[in-house]
């Protein structure tokens, strides 16, 4: 049985790397399980195995060689599993594609996103009363390079599992696969980093169309000039 923590107030996976996350997460989820339930069963029959019946003592014994080596080494394996898988995937989600589908241009400010398509000629920036909407194709590999015009921010979409700092001065890239879901995710993006008073503010929705659909979205945008300054209402919730 595989968990979905889609249904634990998180948007589902919408990329490759955000499912690996998550198969990560469910093999921790479930090793942990395992351990504890081990660990209370042990405890159980060692209460139950050498309660108190008489008024001699228990056998004493300073050691048990077979024991300790054997709750020395199994949990030495478990660590050196979850390690290996760990390093693993950690390196499968942070490889940069160097000849993506899409590339987007994030640029994080106090206090709003922008996102430039610079091989579509787009630009959407949020406004006042709306929140920008970061556009994407399914089924492609899109690389996201970041920037920060003034402090630290943090861009995290929920759906991608994944999250990256943006220090000013230090520009950042990162790729994803997206997977074939389509659909609007209002206020699924935001700053996961407290960047100032109106830090809350820094949020923007995410929708994902179809390759052909999202290549008529860039043309319609060019043909109005290029500046998409609307985008989803401030009021709409996940």
């Amino acid at each position: 049985m595989i968990l979905n923590t889609s249904r634990i107030a998180l948007a589902p996976p919408i990329t490759d790397q955000a499912n690996e996350t998550e198969w990560v997460w469910d093999i921790y989820l479930w090793i942990a399980i395992a351990v504890a339930v081990s660990v209370a069963l042990f405890v159980l029959f060692i209460v139950v195995r050498f309660r108190k019946r008489d008024d001699d003592l228990p056998s004493q014994n300073q050691y048990n060689i077979r024991m300790e080596l054997l709750y020395t080494i199994i949990p030495f394996l478990v660590i050196a599993a979850l390690f290996a898988i760990t390093v693993v995937t950690v390196e499968a989600i942070v490889k940069v594609d160097d000849d993506p589908d899409l590339v987007v241009e994030v640029i994080a400010s106090q206090w709003q996103w922008q996102f430039d398509y610079p091989d579509d000629g787009v630009r959407v920036v949020g406004s006042g009363e709306d929140i920008p909407e970061l556009v994407l194709p399914s089924s492609s590999s899109v690389l996201f390079r970041l920037e920060s015009l003034d402090v630290v921010h943090s861009f995290w979409i929920t759906a991608f599992r994944f999250k990256r700092d943006i220090i000013p001065g230090s520009p950042t890239e990162f790729s994803v696969d997206m997977t074939d879901t389509t659909g609007l995710f209002p206020n699924a993006g935001v700053c996961a980093e407290f960047c100032g008073l109106s830090h809350a503010k820094m949020r923007f929705s995410v929708r994902v169309l179809e390759p052909d659909a999202f290549e008529a979205w860039a043309q319609q945008q060019r043909e109005a000039g290029g500046v998409v300054t609307s985008g989803t209402p401030e009021e709409e919730d996940v």
